[in-house]
């Protein structure tokens, strides 16, 4: 027989039995959506990851009150809780270690903000202007940022100037809020970030002058406190290196040692490791699933095709009788799997993209490319090959005389 002879044959052997070939394909179908979903929603993660770590510098480091142990932590809507406490002193400290460029030095308290007629509760930063801004990627959308000299001015996020306060209460440069009932007036509004990492998630930010900051809640701090300090170090420098000195001057500065540290030194690379690490944990349990999910299509790919020989015995033998060879009846049966394998992968791609995309809705990001498609495609067919290769077989090797005597 003629290779498209035998698709052909396949092809129409599937249409005679379209309810149990559609309902083969459909154990295909749901592993390979839960492939192709965890794939793209974790790639798109990855990237997101990567971009936000992008926007927070891939020279900065920040330096919290966390303790070690804890995981330390930051965000650009307050700091987390201390452990120990950061001082003045702890940043000319850090100024010590040669390969830091520059070291700022914040205050973050949660308040009442009020505009117009209502208030919230939000957490205000002080930050030191003219040196804060190299050690981050923020960007102004309108006005300008912070400058030495400025006072009772504020730099507020896209969240904050459009959405806190309600949409008919938009807050432009030069509106004025009450922060703990003291006007300021704002002077920037931030580019809108949409999340992420420390002050590269900005828009809950509420920034005002470092100095303002300290005395507005000097009834809350100790003398000379901060509440977390922010450095970037010049290109070039080895990250962990520099990280090792700042610790070592921070274990002297708080009498501390490697297993007691009361606070935590954050960098890029310590998030994209923590990350990484969840990323993986959900990636293999929903691998497991996925590769479950496919277990079982195989398994029914193979039991449609075992009873599909049982059932088609008689016609095996006519096959053979008119000519067909052992090699003819294996590559009927083969494309047959196949197929279903490939039909069921090309519409579990499809489904798979949509529940990615439709992902986007809940904040999560998806990344697709060409490859992953046909990867999802071709893995499907592969498994079918190899859940038919069996079934296949044994019709392949029915005598002429067997299968024509079976009723």
């Amino acid at each position: 027989m003629k290779s498209i002879d035998i698709v052909m044959y396949s092809l129409k052997s599937l249409r005679h039995r379209q309810m149990r070939s559609w309902l083969t394909i459909l154990g295909i179908v749901i592993g390979i959506t839960a492939v192709i979903s965890l794939l793209t929603i974790g790639q798109g993660f990855s990237e997101a990851v990567n971009k936000q770590l992008g926007a927070l510098g891939a020279e900065t480091i920040f330096i919290t009150p966390s303790a070690e142990s804890s995981g330390g932590g930051f965000g650009g809507g307050g700091l987390s809780p201390s452990a120990g406490k950061l001082y003045d002193h702890d940043a000319e400290r850090i100024k010590r270690v040669p390969e830091v460029s520059v070291t700022a030095r914040l205050l973050s308290i949660r308040t009442t903000i009020g505009y117009k007629e209502k208030n919230i509760t939000a957490s205000i930063s002080g930050i030191e202007p003219g040196v804060f801004e190299k050690t981050t990627a923020l960007k102004i959308a309108a006005g300008r940022f912070l400058q030495e000299n400025d006072r009772r001015v504020v730099v507020i996020g896209d969240k904050i100037a459009y959405g806190t306060f309600g949409s008919r209460n938009i807050i432009g440069v030069n509106s004025v809020i009450h922060i703990k009932g003291i006007k300021y007036r704002v002077i920037g509004i931030l580019e809108k970030s949409g999340g992420g990492f420390g002050y590269s998630n900005s828009d809950g930010s509420i920034i005002i002058p470092f100095t303002e900051a300290r005395e507005m809640f000097r009834s809350t701090l100790a003398p000379n406190e901060v509440q977390a300090i922010v450095l970037s170090i010049y290109e070039g420098s080895d990250m962990a290196d520099v990280v090792d000195k700042i610790k070592s001057e921070l274990d002297a500065s708080h009498k501390v040692k490697p297993g007691s540290r009361d606070y935590s030194v954050v960098d890029p690379a310590s998030i994209q490791a923590a990350v990484g690490s969840v990323l993986s944990m959900i990636t293999a349990f929903l691998g497991a699933i996925a590769g479950i999910s496919l277990l079982v299509g195989g398994l029914a790919i193979a039991s449609s095709m075992f009873t599909s020989v049982i059932e088609r015995t008689h016609e095996i033998g006519v096959l053979k009788a008119v000519g067909a060879t052992k090699s003819d009846i294996l590559r009927i049966f083969i494309i047959e799997a196949g197929a279903v394998g490939a039909i069921g992968g090309a519409i579990g791609v499809a489904i798979g993209m949509v529940v990615a995309f439709s992902a986007g809705a809940f904040g999560l990001s998806a990344a697709v490319s060409p490859a992953l498609i046909l990867f999802g495609i071709f893995f499907a067919f592969l498994i079918g090959l190899a859940s038919g290769y069996v079934p296949a077989k044994n019709a392949a090797d029915l005598t002429p005389v067997e299968a024509l005597r079976y009723d």
